[in-house]
Order: structure tokens, then sequence, then C-alpha cells
């Protein structure tokens, strides 16, 4: 009897199916696809996160890419980018470098882009600090 061997696994993928509910914190490393439900937060350094037509996560997200074409809840920092297709909700603030929006998407959150979207909101809060305190020293 021969083994079977599913290509998810080996692509390195996660999957969160239609009628699963996940609560708390999720951290994955490569790629992860939402078609349930999740409450919490998403984490990955550098993976890929979709959210499908059917996913609802109501999380903080903070991933390479994300790419939403279901519901979303929370925050969003992307290292990568961010894709938002037709069929997406999404209610939270949007960091990211690059955005890239379909039309008839609905958004509601203020949108965060460029160079300065790429780090962590504290580094440039602590930067910024520096910086004042540095032109303050030099008078």
């Amino acid at each position: 009897m021969k083994g079977f061997k599913s290509e998810v696994e080996e692509s390195g993928q996660g999957r969160i199916s239609r009628g699963v509910q996940v609560s708390g914190d999720v951290l994955f490393a490569d790629a992860l696809q939402v078609e349930g439900k999740v409450i919490g937060k998403l984490i990955s350094e550098s993976g890929s996160l979709v959210i499908e037509q059917t996913g609802d996560v109501q999380a903080g997200i903070d991933v390479g890419v994300c790419v939403i074409r279901g519901t979303v809840r929370g925050n969003v920092n992307a290292k990568s980018r961010v894709e938002i297709y037709k069929t997406a909700r999404v209610q939270g603030d949007i960091t990211t470098p690059v955005l890239l929006v379909e039309e008839g998407a609905t958004m509601t959150g203020t949108i965060t882009m460029g160079n300065e979207a790429a780090r962590l909101p504290e580094q440039i809060h602590n930067e910024g600090s520096e910086q004042l305190s540095k032109s303050k020293g030099a008078s």
C-alpha cells in the first residue's frame, strides 16, 4: 500500500479550513491560507497570508505579504505588500510599503505607506525622540 502525501504539506503552506475557528496567536513560517475564522493574532516574519472570501479574521496581522479576499477586523502590518480584492471587507489600520486595492473593496481605517511603513512604528518613534534630543543638545 502506498503512502499518501499532501501537496499542501510539501509546499509548506498551512491552512485554516472553512468551518474551523482558531482563537489565540497563530505563528507561521512560509504561507497560511485562511478560509475559516481566526480571533487573536496572525504573525510571520516574512510569510504570506491569504484570507479567502470565506475567511473571517478578527486579529492583528503582522506578516510579509497579506492578500485579503474576505473579512478582516484588526490592524494589518505587512513588510512587503498588501493586496485587497473586490470581495474584501477591511476594518482597521494598514501599514505597508505597497498597497494594491481592487475596485469594489470596502475599507475603513488609516493607511501608512512608503519606506517608513516597512519599519515598526516603535522604531520610528524612538528615532524621532533620539533626533529631537540630539538637536536640543546641539544648541
